[in-house]
């Protein structure tokens, strides 16, 4: 079964960095190839992809007509030649591009409120979440099949000494994620530290941003207008090796999002042994309950964060951490979240619908 996985740009979110560990597993059974429309691309990234997976890239410029009109040949004459069975799709307005291809034709919507203008089209439609699922389902009518988003659980070093004196170290939060804060709520974070510092001018923390994006100089601006600078590191961007390598390192990992169909970074904070504090909405909502362990906080509430922070915080000086469900200590209970079982999951699915 020859499969097409295609997306508009891959740089490094958590749909592109999910997609290669699809692909690396898919391509172990099966031939796989990549189509990346945009001339937006990470390199980086490129280089994890298995080298068995051959990568098309057809370089349209964002917004340009004439550059759009000259992509869809350019990527209808490259399907002529391979041929696949399956076109996987990773954004629903790439459906023009392969309307001649429907039957083959499949879609992941990897977020709530995304663009459903073409979903009706395409053969097939998956969601990565059941928060997403209902989202398709109230908007389009649509019954998509959920397929959650995994990683390389086993991959992933795990913390194992919960032992913290907070007058050798800092309490080390980290937040991967791309600095956009209007879906990610970085200023959330931000706000909650200021609120700690203030409310215990002695706690020694540390809140690490990993990632990257259009927002870093705001929240630069914002750290010093709330004088928290010597807790905030901006770490920048981090490859897939760094955070499975260096996730142990830290003592809590928090996602405030506002808004989120999944929540890789939640499900990678679980399997490096961390406690993991998420906002209580969508994806991060759903992996938590069936999970059956981390804190939620309420979206958009720096007092709440704060307040979670600190429970962890005093659950970590007491030495009573591991007598509440904040951490997962067996990996054997994220088997459900591994990117094996997300990748079988789809090559059963397409099989369903393309033979």
């Amino acid at each position: 079964m020859k499969i097409l996985h295609v997306i508009y740009s891959f740089n490094t979110g958590g749909a592109e960095t999910m997609l290669v560990d699809i692909i690396n597993q898919q391509c172990k059974t099966e031939p796989v190839n990549l189509l990346i429309v945009n001339d937006k691309f990470n390199r980086s990234l490129l280089e994890t992809i298995d080298k068995r997976v051959e990568v098309f890239l057809i370089d349209r410029k964002e917004g340009n007509k004439l550059h759009l009109f000259s992509a869809f040949w350019k990527t209808n004459a490259l399907l002529r030649k391979i041929r696949p069975d399956v076109i996987h799709c990773h954004d629903g307005n790439l459906f023009p591009f392969f309307a001649k291809w429907r039957k083959k034709t499949c879609l992941t919507v990897h977020n709530v409120n995304l663009s459903a203008l073409f979903f009706k089209y395409f053969e097939k439609v998956f969601s990565i979440s059941s928060s997403v699922r209902e989202d398709v389902k109230k908007r389009t009518g649509i019954d998509a099949e959920t397929v959650y988003n995994g990683i390389e659980v086993e991959n992933y070093l795990p913390r194992t000494d919960y032992n913290f004196l907070p007058e050798k170290e800092p309490f080390k939060i980290i937040l991967v994620s791309r600095l956009f804060p209007a879906q990610k709520g970085q200023y959330i974070a931000v706000e909650a530290l200021r609120l700690l510092s203030a409310q215990y001018p002695n706690i020694n923390l540390q809140l690490v941003f990993v990632g990257t994006g259009e927002a870093l100089e705001m929240l630069r601006n914002s750290v010093a207008q709330k004088n928290v600078e010597k807790y905030v590191v901006f770490h920048g961007q981090a490859d897939r090796l760094w955070i499975k390598e260096n996730l142990k390192n830290f003592h809590l990992l928090i996602q405030p999002s506002l808004y989120e169909g999944f929540g890789l970074t939640v499900v990678e904070g679980f399997a490096a042994g961390l406690p993991v504090i998420a906002s209580d909405v969508d994806g991060p909502k759903e992996i938590l309950s069936v999970l059956k362990a981390g804190l939620r906080v309420e979206v958009g509430n720096p007092r709440d964060l704060a307040d979670k922070i600190y429970q962890i915080y005093t659950a970590y000086v007491s030495g009573n951490l591991l007598n509440h469900n904040y951490v997962i200590t067996d990996k054997t209970n994220l088997r459900m979240f591994d990117i094996h079982a997300t990748a079988f999951r789809y090559l059963a699915l397409y099989r369903k619908f393309s033979l």
